[in-house]
């Protein structure tokens, strides 16, 4: 995780490996006083959100506002908060975790790909029935081999999944998904592009072979691109999933600003840290997205 602070403010971008970027090569880059514009991706990120909380802070506003002068007024209430869980060892203790977290969450996220198609859909049956009447997003991260997926996509719409999110690998091209579009079952559920989709110049390309994109902070590289992302998938009518990374309160409350403009959000990232040292979005016993009324950021230490 790289942290920049300025002022008594502080924003945050995560390190993913995906994008092979070195923590070390980063922080020798800043020091040496490489412009912004041209840092690796998490910098210019973490620089970025520390500008506009700044800005916003100054002003008494927060990120939202931001977003609303060029996004324009909210498409409807918050979408409910989503929770999501790793592919499975143990499919009893799986089912035991489904049916508690579904006890507030109406939004579950199911992580697939394992290399066993056969587990892929015991995952998704379990789930199921230990929450029937969640909504369940398939993420199945390209572990699906374009002749597989729409085969898997038809066996698993008996299980009424409210999408399926990067069932190809992002590497294949744009062909493969065209391919994908061609041979998808009639009824199938929304089929959202995450990693085929980093910034906006991805969208022109996708729309038409996908439904939805995932929008994530550190893919696009500033909160502004984020905002350019959600406008480019309203344009070509795509539906959009608000995502994030392994992250801290402080970053997930930075992509939470905005959720209003989302169809779906999935940014539980901070609870899989072992010590959450910021505090910022919460979520009500029903599931729903809680924002902190503060300026900028609006997430504070603990």
């Amino acid at each position: 995780m790289l942290r920049v602070s300025r002022d008594g403010h502080v924003a945050e971008a995560p390190f993913v490996p995906y994008y092979g970027e070195d923590p070390e090569v980063t922080l020798t880059a800043i020091e040496s006083g490489t412009p912004i514009a041209h840092l690796p991706r998490t910098a210019r990120l973490a620089f970025d959100l520390l500008d506009l909380d700044l800005a916003t802070g100054a002003a008494g506003e927060t990120l939202g506002a931001h977003a609303a002068r060029r996004l324009g007024p909210p498409r409807g209430p918050l979408p409910p908060g989503c929770r999501s869980l790793g592919i499975p060892d143990d499919l009893g203790l799986f089912s035991q975790k489904v049916s508690g977290l579904a006890k507030q969450f109406r939004v579950l996220k199911l992580k697939l790909g394992s290399g066993d198609l056969g587990l892929d859909l015991a995952t998704v049956s379990v789930a199921r029935l230990a929450a029937p009447e969640a909504s369940l997003l398939l993420d199945v991260n390209g572990g699906w081999d374009p002749t597989e997926a729409p085969m898997m996509i038809w066996k698993l719409m008996d299980y009424r999944p409210t999408l399926i999110e990067q069932p190809i690998h992002h590497t294949l091209g744009l062909d493969v998904w065209r391919d994908l579009r061609a041979e998808m079952p009639e009824g199938a559920p929304p089929i959202y592009a995450d990693e085929s989709a980093q910034t906006v110049a991805d969208l022109d390309g996708l729309a038409g072979y996908v439904d939805g994109v995932n929008v994530k902070l550190l893919k696009c590289g500033s909160f502004d691109g984020a905002i350019d992302m959600i406008a480019g998938a309203r344009r070509l009518g795509l539906g959009v999933l608000l995502g994030c990374m392994i992250e801290s309160s402080l970053g997930t409350t930075a992509a939470a600003h905005l959720a209003p403009w989302a169809d779906w959000i999935d940014l539980d990232g901070h609870f899989y840290l072992a010590r959450d040292d910021y505090e910022g979005i919460a979520y009500a016993s029903d599931g729903s997205l809680v924002m902190p009324a503060r300026p900028g950021i609006g997430a504070v230490p603990r």
